[in-house]
């Protein structure tokens, strides 16, 4: 058996010339080469992504938040709720809950400390006036139509807009610049 200068090819005593695979050290160093590549970039990445404002960057964490709550209820066919704590910042999502069951608690999060909520318009107010707002989401599409104002202690806003009928989910404000 002759293998050749590059190490790629095996020439067989028959002549037959076939594709070797890699060596075990090659593999090690392709590994240590991406370890070092990505611990050069994600610390760049990091400092790229944190240019956002902070009211944007929460008002995206929840708006991508109830996406996934919306998409749930219609892809397993059962109601699901996001849940705001307006005076903690803290938010969760549930199933609904169903006669005496406890539904369970599932991808939450916590506001940041400099951004709080400072409004919410519900266009059907019933009189409520919990600190948790509760947003249902139905297998049907529809949801809670609501209005959340994310304000940081800079006095930058962003509000999170849940369309009633097609439960669309947007972020409204000024763009952040950058």
């Amino acid at each position: 058996m002759r293998i050749s200068r590059a190490g790629t090819w095996i020439s067989n005593r028959d002549g037959d010339r076939s594709p070797r695979a890699f060596t075990f050290v090659e593999l090690i160093v392709v590994l240590i080469v991406l370890g070092i590549s990505a611990a050069v970039a994600f610390p760049k990445l990091d400092r790229l992504l944190l240019r956002e404002p902070e009211p944007w960057r929460s008002g995206r964490k929840l708006m991508q938040l109830a996406k996934h709550a919306h998409e749930l209820a219609m892809a397993t066919e059962s109601a699901f709720v996001l849940h705001i704590d307006v005076e903690t910042g803290q938010y969760w999502v549930t199933g609904k809950q169903v006669g005496n069951a406890v539904p369970q608690r599932s991808l939450g999060g916590q506001l940041p400390e400099e951004v709080a909520i400072t409004d919410v318009e519900l266009p059907a107010e019933d009189g409520a006036s919990e600190s948790v707002l509760t947003i249902e989401f139905s297998p049907e599409g529809w949801c809670d139509p609501v209005l959340v104002t994310i304000t940081s202690s800079d006095g930058q806003t962003v509000k999170l807009a849940i369309d009633e009928w097609f439960g669309e989910i947007d972020l409204i404000g000024d763009k952040p610049a950058g």
